[in-house]
């Protein structure tokens, strides 16, 4: 289809989908000309693009999206701008969400976990073998989602990156409990750095637990860096050995995703998967449901340092409002004494006015009241 929305009054937004640092997702119809049309649409604020300086990151994520073309990856399809936002056209996940699913179910079945994990990795081996490789860099529950036969779809590439040259990369980006060592140290990261997050990520859909959460970002920058992994004894063998694989100190030591597709995890146990409801075993490492309340508390916290920064905005503008309006009534002031001052003058003048003519007015009269021969007399001069 080669027309599109060209303008968000073409859209009908229905549903917040789900929000983030720079934006949020909505899902929106449109009517076209063969028939209704439902699309997750990311609404970006280009103010908060501005202030963040975030340009050529959105710009990114649209060529990205645009580029890439995978059963496992969700489609783009338009975008466009209007003078505050721009809007992002995509496939619209009918299946959820797997941070959602992963919430409820708790931790994901063996054959569940194994097919999801499948899917990813057939992802990242497509982007991780074009040229230059794609890294996506932010793996993570919240950006996988699921189409309406459940397969997955991988999504939100704010933070992928164009592998140029097949240089590292140094910019700090990510979620604290997938930040692999290398993203910590500084040192720079390439593909690898995916298939780390794909170690955290089977082992929270397995566990049900994050493997390096804790309860401030600091402490879990030194589990990873100690790379404190643990294991309940319950866990799958075959999938702790392909967690032990994936997460690595040194990058190159992991697994590619093209040998992920061919660990006994994923040959012995892909198929349909069956969401049951099972319990989570007592670890001491948070959950995915905690980090939902922190993510919360977190957007809270932005949204309060928002409001406490517009709110110093407009008292600095109030108190220069203020001053400019005591400086206004300062001049007015003096406009007014002048003015005062003017009347009290004029009332003067006219004071004075009216006794030089009643002086006239009596010298008149005086003058009047003499007889004609005294009048003469003073004509001749005496």
């Amino acid at each position: 289809m080669s027309v599109w929305p060209k303008d968000q009054t073409e859209l009908k937004f229905k549903k917040r989908l789900g929000r983030g640092y720079f934006g949020e997702v909505w899902s929106a119809t449109w009517n076209a000309p063969q028939g209704e049309r439902i699309f997750a649409i990311k609404k970006i604020p280009l103010a908060v693009v501005k202030q963040h300086k975030l340009t050529d990151q959105l710009e990114r994520e649209i060529d990205i999206l645009k580029s890439l073309k995978h059963p496992y990856i969700v489609e783009s399809y338009f975008d466009f701008r209007d003078v505050k936002f721009a809007y992002l056209g995509m496939a619209f996940a009918a299946g959820g969400g797997m941070f959602d699913k992963l919430s409820k179910c708790g931790k994901f079945t063996t054959p569940q976990s194994a097919q999801y994990f499948y899917e990813m990795v057939d992802a990242l081996d497509y982007m991780h073998s074009l040229k230059p490789p794609v890294i996506h860099r932010d793996i993570k529950p919240e950006n996988i989602l699921f189409n309406k036969e459940g397969h997955v779809q991988l999504a939100d590439f704010g933070w992928a990156n164009v592998m140029g040259d097949a240089a590292l990369r140094s910019t700090f980006c990510g979620t604290p409990d997938y930040l692999a060592p290398e993203m910590i140290r500084g040192d720079g990261h390439d593909e690898s750095l995916d298939m780390w997050e794909m170690g955290v990520l089977l082992y929270e859909m397995t566990v049900g637990k994050s493997p390096f959460g804790a309860s401030s970002q600091e402490q879990t920058c030194k589990l990873i860096l100690k790379l404190d992994l643990r294991f309940p004894s319950t866990l799958n063998p075959d999938a702790q050995d392909l967690i032990c694989k994936l997460c690595k100190l040194k990058p190159k030591e992991r697994l590619t995703a093209k040998q992920c597709k061919q660990h006994p995890f994923v040959t012995k146990n892909f198929g349909v998967p069956k969401c049951d409801v099972v319990d989570v075993p007592d670890e001491p490492r948070p959950s995915v449901e905690s980090r939902k309340l922190l993510q919360e508390t977190n957007f809270l916290q932005r949204d309060m340092e928002n409001i406490m920064q517009a709110k110093e905005m407009l008292d600095a503008q109030l108190a220069q409002h203020s001053s400019e309006h005591e400086a206004m009534l300062q001049v007015l002031q003096k406009e007014q004494n002048v003015h005062e001052e003017a009347k009290r003058e004029h009332v003067r003048l006219k004071d004075r006015e009216m006794n030089q003519i009643k002086e006239l007015d009596d010298l008149r009269q005086r003058i009047d009241s003499v007889s004609p021969d005294v009048q003469r007399s003073m004509r001749r001069g005496g």
